[in-house]
Parts: structure tokens; C-alpha cells; sequence
């Protein structure tokens, strides 16, 4: 009889990790442009900061305001 109950447990967990992992794919797929979305943002935002630390080092009034319009853009 315990043998029947470890192998009735054996085909419970085979389906339950076959299902559970299929739908951890599937969910993984329908998610990835949101994810490259928020990778593309993060770069943007970096290169962005990259520039405002030049930017206040030369302290130009024109490239201040093109960095503001930047980060506007970026976050709109």
C-alpha cells in the first residue's frame, strides 16, 4: 500500500513541476517586452546621467536645457 501512495506522489509532483515550470515559460514570454522595455529605459537613463556629469563640468546653459528635454522625454 505505501508503495501506491509513493508513486500516486511521484505522478502528482512529475505534473505539478511539468505544469508549473510550462506556465513559469509561458509567463516569462508574455513579460519579455515589458522587460526589454524597462532594460532599454535603464540604459537611456544611464547614458542620460552620463551626459549630465559632462554637462556639469562645462556648465553650458544649452546643454543643460537639452538634457533637461532629455530626461522629460524620458520619463514621459
Amino acid at each position: 500500500m505505501i508503495f501506491i501512495y509513493i508513486i500516486f506522489s511521484a505522478i502528482l509532483l512529475y505534473y505539478a513541476l511539468k505544469y508549473g515550470i510550462r506556465n513559469g515559460f509561458v509567463e516569462l514570454e508574455a513579460n519579455k517586452d515589458g522587460l526589454v522595455y524597462y532594460k532599454k529605459s535603464a540604459s537611456l537613463l544611464e547614458e542620460i546621467g552620463n551626459i549630465y556629469s559632462r554637462v556639469s563640468t562645462s556648465k553650458s546653459k544649452e546643454a543643460k536645457a537639452i538634457y533637461n528635454e532629455a530626461f522629460d522625454i524620458l520619463l514621459s
